[in-house]
Order: structure tokens, then sequence, then C-alpha cells
């Protein structure tokens, strides 16, 4: 049964599970997820866990639904599903089935869900299907299909069909204002770790992970014998450097040191490692800092990569650089680590490891401290051979 104008409506009577799926072929990226509003007054939703705090959901325990999981990442066309599980309505007051288009939500665009060959299929225990076309020709990068309601004769399926802006919807639908494309979590203990499923977007710069070092000098240079003595007015040149290692292929370090090796030691985003420096500043007075970026689209070929900053010039004062490597990934929270007020010695810290765990990039807070790059070699157990190497 096709319920094709808006208000129209299905009773779908008592049932142990309905399957809700949303069903594409276009090249875009839409995500399924509900909203509710329970009887008792509490508001929630169930999306990806690609999004900062989202969850599955559960079917066996409150909100008795359940997210399949994320397709068509990175706007691939093809037979794109996605499956949520419905368990229980019994305590909600309202239930909203939704659909984002994350490709436009990510990039602040509102598209025409028609364009989009797109549908909600929604199918009970004894077989009844009921079909909701995404046919609105609304701009908007939200789409609200449909709404759930228990009552006395039964559930209840409505035609709910609404287009709006990721703003309006956050602010009008139930639960959704805790929707966040990304947001930012800070990895504070040494061995936190958090993982990650990016969303590769086919907008431009929507396929890399960036990398980025920013710290504090130090104090301006002091003269004289006093400055002398308490050692201060040295400016720190803090540089961001990488070890990596292919599931096939070889294992190296990416730096701004010994840009006359044949081989390059910045890296490419386009070829193997898929890992590119994209250049050294030797003050740390650029407000970008500097940065690391690892072509996403290849992630399934690199197992490791250890992120690590060593002081090249300058006395090793750690406290005084105020050093934080944030870690971006598109549709995923920004990561921040912090190095803190340590006063280890020695010039290099290993920050941050990046695991590949099945397709998904684990980030691992480190904050070793070594001598060299060669003793952080030993420890991480990479293998390498190391030779010395300067700035131009």
């Amino acid at each position: 049964m096709e319920l094709k104008q808006k208000g129209a409506s299905a009773n779908l009577g008592a049932f142990k599970q309905i399957k809700v799926s949303l069903v594409w072929t276009s090249a875009v990226d839409l995500d399924l997820m509900a909203f509710y509003k329970t009887k008792d007054g509490r508001s929630g939703g169930v999306y990806s866990d690609n999004y900062a705090g989202g969850s599955m959901g559960d079917l066996n325990a409150f909100p008795f639904m359940q997210l399949s999981g994320d397709a068509g990442v990175g706007a691939t066309g093809g037979d794109n599903q996605e499956d949520m599980l419905v368990a229980k309505l019994d305590d909600f007051d309202e239930l909203f089935i939704c659909a984002v288009n994350f490709t436009d939500a990510s990039a602040g665009t509102n598209k025409v869900f028609a364009d989009y060959d797109a549908r909600v299929e929604v199918v009970t225990d004894r077989g009844e299907k009921h079909t909701i076309n995404l046919d609105s020709r609304s701009q908007g990068s939200v789409a609200v299909l449909a709404k759930f309601s228990a009552g006395f004769l039964g559930s209840q399926l409505l035609n709910d069909s609404q287009v709006m802006s990721f703003e309006e919807f956050k602010s009008t639908v139930p639960g959704a204002s805790a929707l966040v494309l990304s947001s930012k979590v800070t990895l504070a203990q040494k061995g936190d770790s958090i993982a990650i499923k990016p969303k590769v977007s086919s907008a431009s710069g929507g396929n890399e992970v960036l990398i980025n070092l920013n710290w504090n000098t130090g104090a301006p240079k002091k003269k004289g014998f006093l400055a002398g003595l308490l050692g201060g007015g040295e400016e720190i040149d803090l540089d961001l450097g990488c070890f990596f290692e292919m599931y096939e292929g070889p294992k190296s370090a990416i730096q701004p040191l010994g840009r006359q090796n044949p081989d390059g030691t910045f890296g490419s985003f386009n070829y193997p490692p898929w890992i590119l420096h994209l250049g050294d500043d030797r003050s740390g007075a650029s407000s970008t800092g500097e940065n690391i970026k690892i072509n996403l689209s290849q992630w399934s070929n690199i197992k490791r990569v250890l992120i690590y900053t060593y002081i090249y010039e300058g006395v090793p004062k750690w406290a005084m650089t105020d050093a934080v490597v944030t870690i971006k990934a598109p549709g995923s929270p920004e990561i921040e680590v912090r190095m803190g007020e340590h006063r280890d010695p020695r010039r290099l810290c290993a920050i941050a490891l990046l695991e590949n765990n099945n397709g998904q990039i684990k980030v691992t807070k480190e904050v070793n401290f070594f001598g060299d790059q060669e003793e952080a070699d030993h420890h991480y157990k990479w293998g390498m051979r190391w030779v010395a190497g300067s700035k131009d």
C-alpha cells in the first residue's frame, strides 16, 4: 500500500516487529533516523554512531528500536538501503522517521529530495508493506517522512512528509536538537581512545583526515645576564611528523627534514603512502600551525600512523608550548589531544596513534617522550633504519 499524500495513514494493528527501510539509488549519502517524544516527556533519537553521541539503539530495551548500519557512505550510487527494526511503540507519544541528506547538510546546502529516487518502506511481521516516496520538490537537507503513534486500536503510520533545512529540523522535531554533524572530543588521559568511522563526501575537501599541530613559540627573546640565568626567551621550533605502516608496502616516516631526499620526506596525498605533510612552520607564528593530511579514500591501505612532534631548535620546554593536536575527519567529531604541562627534557613526544580498526580510525592518546625518532621507533616496534637529517 502506497501512502501517496501527506496525511494519508494506515493502521498497523498489533505487531511483534516492524521493519522500516530507507531505499535509494542516487549518488547521495542519506541517513535513516528516528526521533521521539515519550509519554512521560522524554525526547531523543536513534541514529548512526558515525555522528557524535549517536546510538544505533537497542531492540530488547528502551527505545526498543535498532538501526542496521550506515549505507551510501561516500555518496555512491547503487542499491543503497538502511534498515531500522522497531519492536515496541507503547512508550512513545510521537515517533518520527526522518532522512538526513548528509551530503548536503555537511556542505550547508539544500537540494530537492525528489531527485534522489528514494523511498521509505514499512513492513510488519505479518508481511504488510506500506511505502512513502520522497517526491517533495521543496528544498532542504532533511525529510521528515513518517510518524508513528500508538492508539487504542493499535499502532498507526502517518505520511508526515515535509522537507526542511537542518537548522529548522533541529528546532522543530522532538529530540533532534542533540544531533550534530560534528563536535569535539578531547582525549584527556594517556591511553584514552575513540574509534570513528568518517563519512566521505563527494564535495571538494571531503576525502581527507586533517591532523593539525598548533603551539605557542615561547616568550620573546630577552637579553642580559638575568635572562641567561633563568633560561627564558628562547623561541621553540616545534615540528609535526608521523610514522606510517602500510598493509602492503613500506614503513617509513614523514617529517619536515631532509627535503633533499629523492624519495621525499613530505609524502604524497595522491600516491603511496597517501599521507602528505603540508609544510614546515619554523616559528609557530602561522595561525594554522603545521598540518598532515591522509587520503581517506585510501585508508584501507594504511595499517597505522603514529603522530609525533619534536623540538628541532630551542630548549625542550614542553610546558611553554601549550601544544595541541587536532584530528578532523568528515562526519566525525573533531578529536583533540593536548600535551599538558609536561617538563620532560627529551625532544620528541609521540602524541597519538591512529590504527585501522576494520575500516574505522581508532585514535589513542599516547604522550610518550623519547630522545629522538629512532628511540620512538624501537618503542613502537616500527623497525626502520635511521640516518641524520636536517632542514634546508
